[in-house]
């Protein structure tokens, strides 16, 4: 989606999409969008500077971290985002990044295409650590079997090699 900022018919305007899971590339192996993802918001804009806030709302699917698993997870997330032009951010431009500069992006023309804002967020919300149950036994690491369907029986007896040692004296 692009806001065409020439266009706007005053300096505050909302803007509204709905992304279709194929249209919103992750590019992320283990992330899936299931349904349409909704992004609203409003644009402010003052001089050369322009201000995104609003939310957006989807729901993926990522794998488990034990058993590979899917697991469903529900995505909502505020934005508050400030793009300036690429002029203005030359002529600023300093050799340390405040932490202000960190919601600062950088548009080169009249529009700003959003779909990489709605990407980033979208990833951003999702858990670092996805788990299917805090119960999930996960996979056995010699057979690769998934221990929470079916039991496994391979014997796993990993020595670390510092206590090596102490398996010849019996231990």
């Amino acid at each position: 989606m692009r806001i065409e900022l020439d266009k706007l018919e005053s300096n505050s305007s909302n803007f509204a999409h709905v992304y279709e899971p194929e249209e919103l590339m992750l590019d992320e192996e283990h992330v899936r969008l299931l349904e349409p993802s909704e992004v609203r918001g409003r644009v402010n804009r003052r001089s050369h500077e322009v201000q995104l806030r609003g939310t957006v709302k989807a729901r993926a699917e990522v794998d488990c971290d034990r058993c590979l698993q899917s697991v469903e997870v529900p995505v909502e997330t505020n934005f508050d985002v400030k793009y300036i032009s690429s002029d203005d951010y030359r002529a600023t431009e300093t050799v340390e990044l405040q932490e202000d500069d960190l919601s600062v992006a950088v548009f080169d023309d009249a529009t700003i295409d959003i779909d990489e804002l709605v990407r980033e967020q979208v990833l951003l919300a999702l858990p670092t650590r996805a788990l299917c149950s805090e119960e999930c036994k996960g996979l056995c690491p010699v057979c690769g079997a998934n221990k929470n369907s079916r039991p496994c029986a391979c014997e796993i007896r990993e020595i670390d090699p510092r206590w090596g040692g102490l398996k010849d004296l019996g231990f």
